[in-house]
């Protein structure tokens, strides 16, 4: 087996170097070849040593590559910490410029943290842990019907309106059988947002996949909450009761 020299430090007049089994070797600065640095390593020919550039490249690749690994790995479970601690959702380019990467990556991690079982779900809004901070006995079910945006509008004031938040919205397809969108909104902003975003990207409403009949998750502080949203929604004929 050849025998290959590390170049760990030039200090002076001397190179200090290690081979591959640890050992430590004292070279003179004057003997190592032309353009030699930190980090190459050297194979011995006659009368000297020269660079092993393959070699060279290839560790270093190596190395380069596990450091990328691990600073993944860190980045994503910081990413998972920041989560739990939002209190609203988080777009990515939000996260982007904290973890100072593309918004490409942070989406990247998003799909690696959710295939490892962190239920984090994307909403219009952005990106949020599922069930932070519910409480299941505050969360409601009702089935809406409407078929323009102005409608779908309405349908959202009147629930923020009431105090409540619009969680998702479920539709049962056909072919796919339930189909399931993150909505999180909050208040009439988030709803001008969500119908806004509708339009800029020329996308329909699940409900349209349906002839206008759809599901919503509410969360309610109380029942008192989500009467109020039944009323609202019952006055202006969206709220499905019979079909």
């Amino acid at each position: 087996m050849r025998r290959l020299l590390s170049i760990e430090r030039i200090a002076g007049e001397t190179a200090l170097c290690e081979d591959d089994e640890g050992k430590r070797v004292r070279l003179p600065r004057a003997s190592l070849p032309d353009g030699a640095g930190e980090g190459d390593l050297l194979r011995p020919v006659p009368g000297g040593w020269e660079i092993d550039r393959e070699e060279t490249a290839r560790r270093r690749g190596a190395a380069a590559e596990r450091l990328s690994r691990m600073s993944a790995r860190t980045r994503r479970t910081n990413l998972e910490r920041a989560l739990q601690l939002a209190s609203e959702p988080v777009s990515a380019s939000t996260l982007a410029e904290r973890f100072h990467v593309s918004r490409q990556i942070i989406v990247g991690d998003i799909a690696l943290l959710r295939a490892g079982g962190a239920p984090v779900v994307a909403t219009p809004r952005g990106y949020l842990l599922e069930g932070r901070g519910e409480a299941p006995e505050r969360l409601y079910t009702i089935a809406c019907r409407h078929t323009t945006p102005e409608s779908l509008l309405q349908e959202l004031y009147l629930a923020v309106d009431q105090g409540a938040a619009v969680v998702d919205v479920t539709v049962e397809h056909p072919v796919y059988g339930q189909l399931t969108g993150q909505l999180e909104v909050r208040s009439r902003y988030d709803a001008d947002r969500f119908v806004q975003t509708l339009a800029e990207s020329d996308a329909a409403p699940l409900s349209m996949l349906t002839g206008g009949i759809h599901l919503h998750t509410l969360r309610c502080p109380d029942r008192d909450c989500f009467e109020r949203v039944c009323a609202a929604l019952r006055k202006a004929e969206i709220l499905v009761e019979e079909l």
